[in-house]
């Protein structure tokens, strides 16, 4: 019974948990794997994505009660 509730649980939780797995888990082991295999095309493009990212969640900060509103 403990299992199910746990299962429930992250089943209720899965947008939660599911956008950083994906938004920050991936990118961060390409951006690993782009370091230690010194691909320069794939290093540009992670560097693009990862300026991008801190760009949204810097107006996401500034802006949140705004776009709440």
């Amino acid at each position: 019974m403990g299992f199910m509730n746990v299962l429930k649980f992250s089943a209720a939780c899965f947008d939660i948990l599911a956008w950083p797995l994906f938004a920050l888990g991936y990118p961060l082991c390409s951006s690993i794997r782009a370091i230690e295999t010194n691909s320069i095309s794939d290093f540009r493009k992670l560097v693009a994505y990862w300026v991008l990212f801190s760009l949204i969640s810097l107006f996401d900060h500034a802006f949140s009660k705004l776009l709440e509103w």
